[in-house]
């Protein structure tokens, strides 16, 4: 579903990209990220997010929104240079939600930790840490629900991404540990991540394509290929995806 974007609040302070924080047709606040944040990162926020939704994943509602031209070229000198028009990513506000920590993670479902830790490895996603000397979780935590949300996923197929550094960093690299471990486990999330890729086809049929080109002008690529993308999506059938280097 598309949402038209009826207004622009302002610009997030969190987050490498500040996303910007736009009310939908619908009523509904949403953290937009456009032009700013680099139209590979959309792709990668879209496929990643798409996969988790289809594992079940808690993430939250998300879609193509449009920005039309004439509420761009209000502040495209100046606030809204970095946001972009046409069809951008959106990703609806969590209420309520803050930064998950130390002191949360023990409140997390178990098979819910081996999930996410289990999806990152499989999307290379090196960006949900968590050590002694900090990190960048990505994760929301409601305290009022006792609820986990996990954002962000621009940084995804990052080819630099190892088991090795997810079992050092990932904020449920213990999780990740346990997984690797135990036959059962690996059987388990394996034949998950072959059925979520089933759908891939049809993943990637529905992005945008102008977030497959760097300029409006649509002559030069992405640094992200689709087949960069599908290869990383299919290590899971080698025997040596689980095992520990």
């Amino acid at each position: 579903m598309q949402i038209e974007i009826d207004e622009v609040l302002r610009r997030s302070e969190q987050g490498v990209t500040q996303p910007y924080i736009c009310r939908g047709s619908d009523g509904k606040l949403y953290f937009v990220k456009g032009k700013g944040a680099g139209y590979d990162s959309l792709v990668k926020e879209w496929v990643a997010g798409q996969l988790a939704r289809r594992l079940g994943l808690p993430i939250p509602r998300f879609c193509i929104v449009a920005v039309s031209q004439d509420l761009y070229d209000a502040g495209r000198s100046g606030p809204l240079r970095d946001l972009g028009a046409g069809l951008l990513f959106g990703s609806e506000n969590i209420e309520h939600a803050n930064e998950m920590t130390f002191l949360n993670i023990h409140q997390a479902p178990v098979e819910l930790k081996r999930e996410i830790a289990a999806f990152d490895w499989w999307i290379k996603n090196g960006d949900r840490t968590l050590t002694d000397n900090g990190g960048n979780p990505n994760i929301l935590w409601s305290e009022a629900d006792h609820r986990l949300v996990v954002i962000d996923h621009n940084l995804a197929f990052d080819e630099k991404v190892t088991l090795h550094s997810q079992l050092e960093s990932h904020i449920f690299r213990h999780s990740l540990s346990e997984i690797c471990d135990q036959a059962d486990l690996r059987k388990h999330h394996t034949e998950r991540f072959e059925e979520a890729v089933s759908e891939l086809p049809q993943i990637l049929r529905d992005i945008p394509e102008r977030w497959f080109y760097v300029d409006d002008a649509c002559t030069v690529d992405i640094n992200l290929s689709l087949d960069r993308v599908e290869a990383t999506l299919r290590r899971h059938r080698a025997a040596a995806f689980w095992e520990r280097k």
